[in-house]
Parts: structure tokens; C-alpha cells; sequence
């Protein structure tokens, strides 16, 4: 194609100078950009191909590829200092790789910094380097499937969503458990539709669109921190969507609670000591008053004798007008009204450090004894949870069988019984709404809220808004059912939360100090209850 015929020909020519030179990422760029503006463009699809070859022959895995595509990441958010020392760690461990020296010297001239030299000596990468073993044993299954997915972000980034969809449909093929493969996969089916839809009359800001689904595909993959980050990059940018709010909110609610459930790990080894016993009072003792000598009446007693200088006191006279009389006796009430007030706040300042005093005192033996046990819940009991569910409990029932198909892919038993469960749960929409469950929390209907939750979750369980609403009502609910005596419920609630988020060990650990708890005298329960939420 012609130079008057291709507009995008100087940029296509600077492409292969720059791929031809090395600049692998570079190039890829001008090419993507390309066929944003022109998706049909031959010249800059054989371009990206190059880039699908140049990586596949690269090779490598484990900790490089995922420091590689994180700096990635943080480099396409701007963030560039970032994304540079992600990349130093990579040539600090392999000086030799070369895509990570490319997209380092890329950050570097981006900062302001001198490119790196190339590393002398370095062997170099892919399967023609010598020494490498022509029949090297071929790797695990599961690490070629997270090879695969990681392989097909970077040519889904670069636009290339054809071949990363080949390649997550390869990694799925290798490892039907694999968590992340079906969410890139229907990302890039939604894009692929909406290209494929007729072009709406009002401009859409395809770029902004990518980048919101790909932040809320991080916050569905559980990886809270990088979709805080990029709902916060695009927030910073002006953006102006409301799933950007709403996504970062609950990216950084879920972050709070896995880290509440972190710090509630208590020593569980051991039974937990009672609250420090108060204080016998040292009293005298009680004496009897002495009984009357006689059984006459006393003599009255004498009234108040006022001195004499008492009496011939009196009021000055500018104090003896009502006016200035009452002047002085407002501000005496006003005097006397902040010494009160200032009485009262050192006593309830007293009172305040008497009780942080306390409880660091009665903590202070548990810090001494604590330990971390095994909070994992094994297999066998996942199974039979889910197996004893299932009558009663669907729900419950649903959520332990996709925990027991994610600790055991090949199980056929974990995959029969999750879809038994599914087709119990399925059904007519529920009624309510996230409104009316809201509505329940704001007036302290706890339970109605409960109720209202877990309807919704019957009817869409994989909602990850329906579980973190859930998980708020649960926590709210569990200290009162063990204030009451409700131990029975506290203990359903707890293994429902766990259910919902089986990687989250916070709520094992308040299983287990529920257990504590009600081994405890009813007197000593009250200052640990309150850890239950």
C-alpha cells in the first residue's frame, strides 16, 4: 500500500524501525494504536503478530512474569517509578532479559533517567539460547495454565483479542479450575460484541469502557489492591462514571474487612484467661453504735451563732442596685458552670485511660501466649458440609461445593453436587431490593436484613455485591446472638460467612473462639464477645 493510499504509512515505517532496533514495546504501541483507528489495517496486524511471536519465544515464567505484568499494569496507569522497580527486579535476578531492559529504559526516559547498558555477558533468551535442553521435560499443568492466561493479558492489552482468547481457552483446556481464564474470556467477549454493534449516535469513550472492565475484573479476580488503584487512577484523571465510585468503595470495603479479619486471630491453643479479678476493699470493721446511757431527753440544741462582724456586714452599695446585682450573680453561674464542666471532663478523662489501662493489662498475658494455629478447613470437612447442606440448606450447600471443586478440580462428586445445588437455588426473582435491605440496616432490623440477603443471594450467589452486603448484616448479627445466649444461631451465621468467603480466615478464627467463649463462665463472656464481629 501507497503512501497516498495508507495515511498511517510514516507511523507503520517507524513501527519496524523500532521493533527491527529492539524497542518491542514501542512498536506494539504504534501498532495498537493503529488498528484502534483502522481495525482492518494488514500491516499493523502483522506487526502485533511479530509481538506474539518475540514473547513466545521469550519464554519464562513464575515470579518474573508476574513482576513483568505487574509493572505493566502500573506503567499504563501512569505510574511509572513504580512499574520501574518492578522491572529492575527482574534484571537484578536475569540481567539477560531482555523485555524487561526494554520496558525499564521505557520508564527511564519517561522519568528523565539514562537508559541501562546492555548487561555484558548476558545469555541470551528463548529456545535457541545454547545450553538449552532440546527435550526439556514439559511443566505442570497448572503453571502452563497461569503461563497461558498471563500470556494472553499481554496480547489482549496490545489488542490482539483473538489470540488471547486462544490462548485462555488453551489454559482452560489444561486446567478446567482455573479462576481467572472465564472472566478474560467474557471481558473479551463483550468487547468483541459491542465492536461488532452498530456504532450509537453519541461518541463512547472506548478507552475509559476498557479500563473500568478491566479494574472491575480485578475486584471480581479478589486482587483488591490493583483495582483500588486503577478505580483510584481513573478518578484522578477526571473521569466521571458512576461505576468507578461504586467499584473503589467496595474494592476498599473488602480490603478493611480481610484486614479486621486478620487482627482477630487470637491464641486459640490455649483456654483463654478470665478478666483480671478486682480488688478485695480493705474495710474496717462494722461497729455498733453505743446504746444510750439514760432515758432522758437531751437538751435542745443551741441555734447558729453568727459573729457579730457577720452581722453588721453588709452589700457594698454600687452591688445593691438589682442590676448590677444580677450581673454578678450570672457570671458567679457561669463561673460555677465551667468548673463543673471542666470537673467533669478530667473525671471522664480519668476514667477513659482507667479503661484503655485495663484492658492492656487484661490483654497483656493473651499477647504473651499468642500463637497462630491452622485455620484451614480440610477437604474431608468441605465435602461433608456440603453433602449435609443439601437437604436443608442449598445455599450453604452451593457455597462448599465451589469451595470443595476449587481445592479438588478433578472431583466429579464437587461438580454434581455445585450443580444439584444451582438448580435448587434457581427460581423467580426475589422481590426485594438492595433499597429495602439498606432500609433494615439504617432502622436496626438486623434480621430482616438478613432474610432480605440471602433471598437475593438464592437467586444470583455469585454476586460479589449480594456476598460483601451479606458479610455486613452477619458480622452485625453474631456479637448479639452471643450476648443473648443464642449460640446456636451465632455458630450458623459464623459458618455461613465462612462459606461465602472460604479464603478468608477470620471467620474460622471466630469459630474457634466462639468455641472458647462458650466454654467460659457467663460472667467472663461479655469482654470477648465483642471480638465475635
Amino acid at each position: 500500500m501507497s503512501a497516498e493510499q495508507d495515511p498511517f504509512q510514516p507511523h507503520l515505517i517507524r513501527a519496524d524501525a523500532l521493533f527491527a532496533s529492539g524497542d518491542v514495546v514501542q512498536a506494539g504501541q504504534i501498532w495498537q494504536a493503529i488498528l484502534k483507528r483502522d481495525p482492518a489495517n494488514p500491516s499493523a496486524r502483522a506487526g502485533l503478530y511479530q509481538v506474539k511471536r518475540s514473547l513466545e519465544a521469550r519464554g519464562g515464567a513464575g515470579d518474573r512474569e508476574r513482576l513483568l505484568r505487574e509493572g505493566c499494569t502500573l506503567f499504563e496507569m501512569g505510574q511509572a517509578q513504580d512499574a520501574l522497580a518492578k522491572w529492575e527486579q527482574i534484571l537484578a535476578v536475569d540481567p539477560g532479559h531482555k523485555l524487561a531492559r526494554t520496558y525499564a529504559n521505557d520508564a527511564r526516559r519517561e522519568l528523565g533517567m539514562e537508559p541501562l547498558h546492555g548487561a555484558p555477558g548476558a545469555p541470551p533468551e528463548g529456545p535457541d539460547a545454547p545450553g538449552a535442553a532440546p527435550d526439556a521435560p514439559r511443566e505442570d499443568p497448572t503453571a502452563e495454565a497461569e503461563r497461558l492466561v498471563l500470556e494472553g493479558v499481554q496480547l489482549f492489552d496490545m489488542g490482539m483479542a483473538e489470540e488471547a482468547m486462544v490462548k485462555w481457552r488453551r489454559a482452560l483446556e489444561l486446567d478446567p479450575g482455573q479462576r481467572d481464564a472465564p472472566g478474560y474470556l467474557a471481558l473479551a467477549g463483550r468487547e468483541q460484541a459491542a465492536a461488532a454493534r452498530p456504532a450509537a449516535p453519541a461518541p463512547v469513550d472506548t478507552q475509559l469502557e476498557a479500563r473500568i472492565q478491566r479494574a472491575e475484573l480485578m475486584l471480581r479476580n479478589q486482587r483488591l489492591p490493583e483495582a483500588a488503584q486503577a478505580f483510584q487512577q481513573l478518578m484522578d484523571q477526571g473521569a466521571r462514571d458512576p461505576r468507578i465510585m461504586a467499584g473503589y468503595q467496595q474494592a476498599r470495603a473488602l480490603m478493611v474487612a480481610q484486614d479486621q479479619s486478620q487482627r482477630i486471630v487470637v491464641s486459640l491453643a490455649e483456654p483463654l484467661p478470665p478478666p483480671p479479678a478486682r480488688p478485695a476493699l480493705d474495710l474496717p470493721p462494722l461497729v455498733a453504735p453505743p446504746r444510750a446511757l439514760t432515758t432522758r431527753n437531751p437538751a435542745p440544741r443551741a441555734g447558729l451563732r453568727i459573729p457579730a462582724a457577720l452581722k453588721a456586714w453588709r452589700l457594698p452599695r454600687w452591688l445593691q442596685s438589682p442590676r448590677n446585682m444580677g450581673i454578678t450573680a450570672g457570671a458567679a453561674g457561669l463561673a460555677l458552670l465551667g468548673l463543673t464542666l471542666y470537673g467533669v471532663h478530667r473525671r471522664e478523662a480519668a476514667l477513659r485511660e482507667a479503661v484503655a489501662e485495663a484492658k492492656r493489662n487484661a490483654l497483656q498475658p493473651v499477647s504473651r501466649m499468642v500463637q497462630i494455629p491452622n485455620l484451614t478447613v480440610p477437604l474431608e470437612a468441605v465435602r461433608r458440609e456440603a453433602e449435609g447442606a443439601m437437604p436443608d440448606d442449598p445455599l450453604l450447600a452451593y457455597f462448599r461445593a465451589q469451595e470443595w471443586q476449587r481445592l479438588d478440580p478433578d472431583d466429579n462428586a464437587a461438580t454434581l453436587l455445585l450443580q444439584k445445588a444451582k438448580d435448587m437455588l434457581s427460581g423467580p426473582p426475589p422481590q426485594a431490593a438492595v433499597d429495602a435491605f439498606e432500609k433494615d440496616l439504617q432502622s436496626g432490623n438486623l434480621e430482616g436484613g438478613r432474610t432480605l440477603i440471602l433471598g437475593l443471594l438464592r437467586h444470583d450467589p455469585d454476586d460479589l455485591d449480594l456476598r460483601a452486603r451479606a458479610r455486613r448484616v452477619l458480622l452485625a448479627l453474631v456479637p448479639l446472638y452471643a450476648a443473648e445466649e443464642k449460640m446456636e444461631k451465632a455458630k450458623a451465621a459464623l459458618v455461613l460467612g465462612r462459606a461465602l468467603f472460604p479464603q478468608d480466615p477470620g471467620w474460622q478464627a471466630r469459630l474457634k473462639l466462639l468455641e472458647a467463649i462458650q466454654a467460659m463462665a457467663k460472667p467472663d463472656r461479655a469482654p470477648w464477645i465483642q471480638l465475635l464481629g
